[in-house]
């Protein structure tokens, strides 16, 4: 159970200082950090691109620095291992106070974000471009991720202007708002270094969308128009498609829906057969295949899959539709009656758009929506859509929730659900669980110190072949005492290798420790709640005072008048234990 000890938290301001002479050469940006439920577990530090911290502290505060143009590495750790709980950070330029950088960290002890000042991250495999979001009528309640593959490149709120460097490929724009009703007059654009808009858009309504930018020079993000009158065999891999049209085309070659009340064509009537996934419409296709249209979709990051036929008011007939899981010898099962769907519907209005929603959008009818699907990273899904109305009219498809999706397939050997380390005793157990794995052969353990040495310190055969979850344990038997970073080689039999993300663990001897040491200024006493004495080197107490309260640990900072060898004294009586810090 977390502990509810810490009653108060205190807000910091800090100014790291530069020789005047500099000024001219950096830019003053603040840089605030807190925010969250649980701010005493947070510290941060930022790093320029030679590994050198240039800015660090905890949470709540807010620190005053003045940095070069450049490209900087935001280190965010937690102590509880839970991640920020909704702490952020926000880096912004001044005297303007606009927003360049800003993020947080989700469900973990160690993260990273890119943070790109003045452009100085471009170059290389990247390209700048800057991301502007505007405030709307209600700014606190909009945040956006900018998504690539499954890798968050770019996170924020409003009003905001980033710089980032991406690299080629297709881009999702994941747009949020709290309140539910859209960002109420806002929006984002996405400009090239010279300029030119490459992206724009707003959320129209609800809490959730998600618009594609395609970066990619050569193939296109954008899927072609799904195929009319086609059957399962022809279908294609769709994305955000605002061209789709529809006319009454028939059903293709081969009428391949199986009959309803079958095991691929459920009839769900009202209060009578609920369907497997909870809902209570009417059902699925109930006319079969009727001016059919298929579709493929491809999951290329996880989480809850969510998606809008028609929305936007330009729903024009009864727009039923059928989803099943998607691979080799699919459309043969669909015929042969032997796979079920994951979601299905028929339409009980035909107005308000149609698909699969947390929440009903606006101006939508419950009998026409169906629950998100948690889907994972690799998965596939095929839908026939059936144009009821017989209708000739566009419809628009949109996406929401919190997976993306690709318009190319994603092959994915080894799918890692979770890697993480901590601290158990005197040693470091690193975990890790996939959540399928093709022609795996094995995991190489690799160990830093931040610096970018990277060194392997074992390795553990991997399972080779699996469509089940498999969780690997680890343990670093000899650790070295503080901040360390570990990742994961995933080798699979042919030779090919791929990198995990990077966990983090804050390494501290058993027992009560002093750090840094030695120490300039003010240093940290992991104690719990015990007392604390310094006994400078003539046996004299020395004044001192807490300055901050991070988990377990204490910041302590003296006067500045006292130097030299420190005795550090923790508890009283019987349990008193004794360590040394040298004061510069």
């Amino acid at each position: 159970m977390r502990s509810l000890a810490v009653s108060f938290v205190l807000s910091f301001v800090f100014a790291i200082c530069v020789p005047e002479k500099a000024h001219a050469q950096c830019t003053n940006y603040t840089i605030t950090v807190g925010g969250g439920t649980f701010d005493y577990e947070v510290d941060w530090e930022l790093v320029n691109d030679m590994g050198v911290v240039v800015a660090s502290g905890f949470a709540p505060q807010t620190v005053a620095v003045c940095l070069p143009n450049g490209c900087y590495t935001m280190y965010m750790y937690d102590i509880f291992g839970d991640g920020w709980n909704g702490a952020t950070f926000v880096i912004r330029v001044q005297p303007g106070n606009t927003i360049v950088s800003s993020g947080t960290m989700v469900n973990n002890n160690f993260g990273t974000a890119q943070v790109n000042l003045g452009g100085g991250c471009g170059g290389g495999n990247c390209s700048n471009y800057t991301l502007t979001v505007t405030s709307g009528a209600y700014p606190t309640e909009i945040s956006w991720n900018l998504i690539s593959g499954v890798l968050v490149v770019g996170t924020g709120f409003a009003p905001s202007s980033q710089v980032l460097c991406l690299d080629t490929g297709c881009f999702v724009m994941q747009l949020f708002d709290s309140f539910g009703d859209g960002w109420n007059g806002a929006t984002w654009n996405l400009a090239n270094s010279l300029g030119v808009t490459v992206g724009s858009g707003t959320l129209g309504t609800g809490t959730i969308g998600q618009q594609i930018i395609d970066l990619s020079p050569t193939t296109p993000c954008s899927a072609s128009s799904p195929i009319v009158a086609s059957d399962c065999a022809q279908s294609v891999n769709i994305c955000t498609n605002y061209n789709w049209s529809i006319d009454p085309n028939g059903i293709g070659s081969v009428n391949e829906i199986p009959p309803l009340g079958s095991i691929g064509n459920p009839n769900l009537i009202p209060d009578l057969v609920p369907s497997a996934w909870g809902s209570d419409n009417w059902g699925c296709l109930r006319n079969n295949e009727l001016n059919s249209t298929w579709m493929i979709i491809n999951i290329s990051g996880g989480g809850s899959l969510e998606f809008t036929f028609g929305g936007f008011g330009s729903q024009a007939g009864f727009y039923d539709w059928i989803m099943y899981p998607y691979g080799v010898g699919t459309c043969t099962s669909i015929v042969s009656n032997t796979v079920a769907p994951v979601r299905c519907n028929w339409n009980g209005v035909s107005f308000g758009g149609t698909g699969l929603a947390a929440a009903v959008p606006a101006g939508g009818d419950p009998t026409n929506f169906e629950p998100a699907l948690i889907v994972l990273a690799g998965q596939q899904y095929v839908i026939c859509f059936s144009n009821w109305s017989s209708v000739t009219t566009p419809v628009p498809l949109e996406f929401g929730g919190t997976a993306t999706v690709s318009c190319v397939p994603i092959i994915l050997p080894l799918e890692l659900l979770s890697f993480n380390a901590a601290q158990r005793d005197a040693e470091v157990e690193l975990s890790w669980t996939t959540a399928s794995e093709q022609r795996t052969a094995l995991f190489q353990v690799e160990r830093s110190r931040a610096n970018g040495d990277w060194v392997t310190i074992g390795a553990l055969a991997a399972a080779g072949q699996s469509a089940q979850p498999i969780r690997y344990v680890f343990v670093d038997q000899q650790p070295q005492t503080g901040h360390l970073y570990y990742r994961l080689r995933m080798i699979d039999m042919d030779g090919g290798s791929t990198f995990s993300p990077t966990a983090h663990a804050l390494f501290r001897p058993v027992g009560p420790s002093v750090f840094p040491n030695p120490a300039s200024g003010s240093f940290w006493v992991r104690c719990g709640d015990e007392a604390i004495h310094l006994i400078d080197a003539f046996g004299r107490s020395v004044e001192h005072h807490v300055i901050a309260v991070s988990g377990d640990a204490r910041q302590i900072a003296t006067d500045g008048s006292v130097s030299g060898v420190l005795t550090v004294i923790i508890g009283n009586d019987l349990t008193i234990r004794q360590e040394r810090i040298v004061l510069r």
